[in-house]
């Protein structure tokens, strides 16, 4: 399944935006709890490689996904 995510990352006090269509496995459809699917398809995806030795935090946006439209607004983050 394909959608389209804005990725927030967030270090030297600073935020990083970027704008990613990524194709991932559907989320299972019966739940709400979706943090752990997010950490498998999506964290891959956070990051500029920027921050690695450093305090950061990222975030992730769903904003398009024709598939599953109920996915969209659906936030995540790794802090």
């Amino acid at each position: 399944m394909w959608m389209t995510v804005e990725f927030t990352n967030v270090y030297d006090g600073a935020e990083h935006i970027s704008r990613s269509t990524v194709e991932v496995d559907a989320p299972p459809a019966e739940s709400d709890d979706l943090e752990d699917w997010a950490g498998e398809y999506l964290y891959p995806h956070a990051g500029d490689g920027n921050a690695v030795d450093k305090d950061a935090g990222y975030f992730a946006d769903i904003v398009a996904c024709a598939e599953r439209p109920e996915l969209v607004g659906r936030e995540f983050q790794w802090c």
